[in-house]
């Protein structure tokens, strides 16, 4: 059926079209370079050892005062209320538990139950479904942190997903990743930072909107058009 749209209507109603047709092309197309991370970790960090930012559990058996979450301040240390400050960073987590154990005994518990479980605190934000700082297992790497916070908006750009570090910015592939690169696996410590970014340009939601708007626009054309043959039999 050919529609003859009003002369007044035909430059908007052209424009419309080659703009969402544009749109598709442009979601179609993927992200054509696929790079390694290349974060690295200078400070000779192990996934083991305690540090600054960590934070952690402690359950004394048969003491709830003194079980809880910790943070290990910037000094190294942990502020546990009845103990005191204790020595934590650059620790393990059985050291700790020793250390703990002997300070409790000092403190006239004897043969303190103890357990000891260290986390990290991983902030992550921007285009994921549940931003925030998350406290999670030593040794997380970023795809599952990415799982963590529920995984990516429909308008994340996961190939330029970035990593802050110690004040450095790192830009990792989290898009290659989901095809099983290395940089998917890439090591969180305390105070990391990921923020994955909103995609620039066309997204689903433009692409649908200007559809929409170009389908408007030709339903009204076709409207004013029938109007006009009626008056104009």
């Amino acid at each position: 059926m050919h529609i003859n749209f009003p002369e007044g209507l035909r430059p908007a109603i052209l424009v419309l079209a080659l703009v969402g047709i544009s749109a598709m092309a442009g979601a179609q197309d993927t992200s054509a370079a696929m790079r390694d991370s290349g974060i690295r970790d200078t400070s000779g960090r192990n996934v083991g050892v305690l540090r600054s930012g960590d934070v952690v559990r402690i359950v004394v058996f048969r003491e709830k005062d003194l079980t809880g979450e910790f943070l290990i301040d910037s000094r190294g240390d942990l502020q546990i209320p009845g103990l005191g400050v204790i020595r934590a960073a650059g620790l393990g987590p059985t050291q700790l538990r020793e250390s703990l154990r002997a300070s409790l005994q000092a403190h006239g518990f004897t043969d303190p139950e103890i357990s000891v479980q260290p986390l990290v605190r991983v902030s992550v934000l921007g285009e994921v479904r549940a931003p925030a700082l998350y406290p999670v297992d030593p040794g997380i790497s970023l795809i599952q942190l990415l799982t963590i916070a529920g995984g990516p908006t429909p308008n994340a750009n996961l190939s330029k997903t970035r990593v802050v570090r110690e004040g450095r910015v790192f830009e990792v592939d989290l898009q290659g990743a989901l095809a099983g690169s290395a940089s998917g696996r890439v090591v969180l410590y305390s105070n990391d930072v990921v923020v994955v970014p909103r995609r620039t340009g066309f997204t689903r939601e433009n692409v649908a909107f200007l559809l929409g708007l170009t389908t408007t626009a030709i339903s009204l054309a076709t409207f004013i058009a029938t109007l006009q043959r009626n008056r104009n039999p």
